[in-house]
């Protein structure tokens, strides 16, 4: 099993990573490097998110919400938001 990236994710984690370095660089590296860890470990436990009404899986990371779906041997990370409803 692995985990991709969609482009939306990458696009969103990388406004939200841009916005927090302007406060403090290292707490955006850091916040970037714990949020990967936790998306490498859905490889051991896929199912660990919550499940919701249309059948993906939400991870909450630090009040973001990172929602996934499990397709036979990929864990398809979808995007990230925080506070607003995200558009599937």
């Amino acid at each position: 099993m692995k985990t991709i990236r969609s482009d939306r994710f990458k696009d969103e984690l990388k406004a939200i990573v841009t916005f927090i370095a302007k406060d403090k660089r290292s707490a955006a590296k850091k916040f970037n490097r714990d949020l990967q860890t936790i998306i490498e470990s859905l490889i051991d436990n896929p199912r660990k998110g919550r499940m919701t009404k249309n059948e993906s899986r939400e991870l909450v990371y630090k009040g973001y919400t990172i929602p996934y779906i499990i397709e036979e041997d990929d864990i398809v990370i979808l995007g990230i938001f925080n506070q607003n409803e995200w558009k599937q």
